[in-house]
């Protein structure tokens, strides 16, 4: 196995820490331990032994509570969300597989599957109608030697929601031909209206849903993910999870029960966030409309912006980095080139003061 370098992750992890201003974030404002912490003095008593290579009970259970058609046992606690899509690519796909993935989307799968030694079949969701799917496309792409669908809903880095109609649709055109679907759903939860949008679980007998506690509920540091399918899924996905990380991290799978436990709260927590933070972006972006192009965001503290200046996104964003502390993610990153993808659910402070960096590189391009 070969896999292709993740250039968006690369970049992350090299100057998230390293800058003032990330706007590269797709999640909420981080939560501190003080406030996701039930009792701390029965959190320092926690034995740090190994963790439940499943995950607990308790756990598992809150996860399918929010997950139709499941139960506890068809439940895998992970080490983020990455490692759920990891898994189940992994016990699925084979040399010689064809994987479609629904694109733009989270770079993962697509390198993943690559490195699996899959040929990978893009489907481009349509900008002109506002990021929807094109089934017409996906029922084209897929045929009998199609693996596995991955898709991400709401999707990464449009911030679009697949409507139940859609969703329904794409089971429809993967049971014609026997195939799975990866549906990465860990922005679910995350709707500026409200209303939680539509999940493909339930939806089939190869469906496997992958979430996490990172982008929605504000506590990515505790790496908690998590894979909701079949038991055939979970029992292989435990077979490999053996050779990668064995078992959740313990304190972080006690705080994820709180999490979980708080579910509600904790949505509503991110909805006020992303409607509050939002006109901020949205009114920067109005001052730009003659360069920019974007359909606002349905789920998710992110918004992804076609635009006209003259400078393709990677250089764009590496003078961003470099002249002004900044930084947002390239188009580029996700085969989409003039394009930018800008975070909005960060504290105010770093929002606008990223977003003044931006018009002073922009400033600078005239």
């Amino acid at each position: 196995m070969k896999f292709p370098t993740f250039d968006m992750e690369r970049m992350q992890s090299t100057w998230e820490h390293r800058v003032k201003y990330d706007l590269s974030e797709s999640g909420i404002e981080a939560l501190t331990l003080e406030e996701i912490t039930r009792d701390p003095k029965e959190l320092m008593r926690t034995p740090l032994g190994y963790a439940e290579g499943v995950g607990r009970e308790a756990t598992r259970s809150l996860v399918a509570s929010f997950h139709p058609g499941n139960e506890a046992d068809n439940v895998v606690i992970t080490t983020g969300t990455s490692e759920a899509n990891f898994l189940v690519l992994a016990t699925l796909v084979s040399s010689g597989d064809e994987v479609v993935v629904v694109m733009p989307n989270y770079m993962q799968v697509h390198g993943v599957a690559t490195g699996l030694g899959a040929r990978v079949r893009e489907v481009w969701l349509r900008e002109e109608r506002g990021w929807t799917i094109d089934l017409d496309a996906l029922r084209a792409a897929v045929n009998e030697r199609t693996r596995v669908i991955c898709v991400c809903t709401p999707n990464n880095p449009t911030a679009q929601i697949l409507s139940a109609g859609e969703i329904s649709a794409i089971v429809r055109i993967a049971e014609r031909h026997g195939t799975w679907i990866l549906a990465d759903e860990v922005y679910r939860g995350a709707e500026r209206s409200g209303e939680e949008s539509p999940s493909f679980s339930g939806r089939g007998e190869r469906v496997v849903v992958t979430g996490g506690l990172s982008k929605v509920y504000g506590l990515p540091g505790l790496r908690i993910g998590w894979i909701v399918g079949p038991r055939e899924r979970v029992a292989a996905a435990l077979d490999l999870k053996d050779y990668t990380t064995i078992a959740p991290p313990t304190v972080s799978e006690v705080l994820a029960e709180v999490a979980l436990e708080r579910r509600r709260n904790l949505l509503e927590r991110a909805r006020f966030l992303l409607n509050e933070r939002w006109p901020a972006l949205e009114d920067w972006a109005a001052a730009h409309s003659r360069e920019l192009h974007w359909t606002a965001p349905a789920a998710g503290a992110i918004c992804f912006f076609s635009y006209q200046f003259p400078i393709d996104s990677i250089p764009f964003v590496d003078r961003l980095i470099k002249e002004w502390s900044t930084m947002i993610v390239p188009g580029a990153h996700f085969r989409a080139e003039r394009h930018l993808r800008i975070g909005f659910g960060m504290p105010p402070r770093i929002l606008h003061a990223g977003l003044a960096a931006v018009d002073r590189l922009l400033a600078s391009l005239d």
